[in-house]
């Protein structure tokens, strides 16, 4: 896993050691960002469920003014920390702590979102939540949109409406809402 272009371009991104944390693949995020490229630069960007960061990393790499990283789990914010300071990245805050905590304290402080990355355990209703809590505390800025990543199998019957546009990755998909 390597950040694909920018100031970081070609730098190898270290992975959480652990099963539970799935990367996003190089290809999927290759085309991810092929989509969004133009909303990174100057963006405010918000990396939940990071575990390696990746997505965020990309987006620091790209020119975005300010990434939020969140994760809950203390090792996988240790190792991103340590791969941060190790690049000289700035521009970035750490959040070792549940997702919920940080969406409130946003919408508290009247922060809004440009590019926000859900990419939660597969296994979890952990998306529909946030999705909920990310549109009921008005997160994102006016042009902002949400990057889902889940299984295709995954029935999104909540957020259907938001959806503007559905990528399919062989058994990942990546939802895009606005």
């Amino acid at each position: 896993m390597r950040i694909i272009a920018g100031k970081f371009r070609g730098v190898t991104i270290p992975s959480p050691k652990e099963e539970i944390v799935k990367p996003t693949l190089d290809r999927i995020k290759e085309n991810i960002f092929n989509i969004i490229q133009f909303k990174v630069q100057d963006s405010i960007c918000l990396d939940l469920f990071c575990g390696s960061g990746a997505l965020g990393l990309e987006c620091l790499s790209r020119g975005a003014k300010e990434v939020n990283f969140v994760d809950n789990n203390k090792q996988n914010i240790a190792l991103l920390k340590k791969f941060l300071e190790r690049i000289n990245a700035t521009d970035y805050k750490l959040n070792t702590c549940d997702y919920y905590e940080v969406l409130k304290k946003a919408s508290v402080e009247g922060k809004k979102f440009d590019i926000i990355f859900l990419d939660p355990p597969y296994d979890s209703d952990l998306a529909e939540v946030a999705l909920q809590k990310i549109f009921k505390f008005g997160l994102l800025s006016p042009n902002g949109l949400v990057v889902w990543e889940h299984p295709t199998d995954y029935l999104n019957t909540k957020f259907k409406a938001k959806v503007k546009d559905t990528r399919t990755y062989g058994k990942v998909q990546v939802d895009f809402l606005y």
